[in-house]
């Protein structure tokens, strides 16, 4: 028979795995909805391509952010929980959008968006553990 001990153990875990899922939904869903807006804003306001990339990178900034923050509000160890949860954001969306294009390339700029985000959230997490609930 379980102890008390134990099923609170279970219980934190299964928090925050919760916590987890419930800030990567967040994220992905501000990702794809921003990227439909942008798309259409693309579309009506006859864009060049070149400020594609600079947009994607703030959508992926305030996707992790805001995930991170959520993650992280009222928690300890935000630098770390943060970073972690910019990490597992990027994997996910990584497979999803390249799920949706056909294609999977590894290379630097993989890489490049494992730093960015790590670095967002990080800072994320640390503001998000810092501000009260």
């Amino acid at each position: 028979m379980a102890s008390k001990t134990e099923k609170k153990e279970v219980s934190v875990g299964t928090k925050m795995i919760f916590g987890y899922v419930k800030a990567l939904m967040l994220s992905l869903i501000i990702t794809f909805a921003s990227i439909i807006l942008f798309a259409f804003i693309i579309k009506w306001a006859n864009l060049s391509d070149e400020v594609i990339s600079p947009v994607n990178l703030v959508i992926k900034a305030i996707s992790v952010f805001v995930g991170a923050f959520v993650f992280t509000r009222g928690q300890t160890k935000g630098l770390l929980k943060g970073f972690l949860f910019a990490v597992l954001y990027t994997l996910v969306a990584f497979v999803i959008f390249s799920s949706l294009a056909g294609t999977f390339v590894l290379g630097l700029g993989l890489v490049a968006d494992f730093a960015f985000t790590g670095l967002v959230g990080a800072i994320a997490g640390v503001v998000g553990v810092n501000s009260k609930k």
